[in-house]
Parts: C-alpha cells; sequence; structure tokens
C-alpha cells in the first residue's frame, strides 16, 4: 500500500473544470430538450402566446452554452478548494492509503 499524502491543488481544479464542463453540457442538452418541448406545446395552451414558446427555445439553446462555463467555473472553484483541503486534512490524519500497480 501507498499512502496520498498531497495532492497538486492546481492539477485537481483543472480536472474538476473538465470534468464539470463536460457535466454542464448534460444538463445543458437536457435543458434544450425540455425547452423545445416547451416551445412545441406553450402555444396550445396559452391563449395569444406567442412570445412564449420562444422564450423556452432560446432559454434551452443559451443552456448549452452557459450551464457548461458556469459549471466549469464552479469545478474549478470546488477542486481549488477541495485540493487545498485535502492536503490540510491529510497532514493532520495522516493521507489516504491506496494499491497502485505498475
Amino acid at each position: 500500500m501507498k499512502t496520498l499524502k498531497r495532492i497538486d491543488v492546481l492539477s485537481l481544479a483543472k480536472f474538476q473544470t473538465v470534468l464539470m464542463a463536460l457535466m454542464g453540457l448534460l444538463v445543458g442538452v437536457f435543458v434544450a430538450f425540455f425547452g423545445f418541448l416547451f416551445q412545441a406545446f406553450a402555444g396550445r395552451f396559452v391563449e395569444g402566446g406567442e412570445a412564449l414558446p420562444a422564450l423556452g427555445a432560446g432559454l434551452g439553446v443559451a443552456a448549452l452554452f452557459i450551464l457548461p462555463i458556469v459549471y466549469a467555473v464552479i469545478g474549478f472553484i470546488a477542486g481549488l478548494i477541495g485540493g487545498a483541503l485535502f492536503n490540510l486534512v491529510a497532514a493532520i490524519t495522516g493521507g489516504i492509503k491506496v494499491q497502485l500497480e505498475d
């Protein structure tokens, strides 16, 4: 067994940035899908509501661009904080034991 005693904070932050950006893209696809569903059905239920369906589609498309960026920023900050906290706690507790293979 080897002991993980320290994490490169910036490396973890970069990893979290990419991971969370991909999650944001996935969530954005779902939001866009439901926005287009809203666009398809909203006009049928609201009298004179022609601008309302366009709002659903517009927000859905915006989600494809905005959510990955927001998630990436949050992931970067979380990676920085999480890595720093891990290093602090690992110094006190001795780290995490892991099994590695060559």
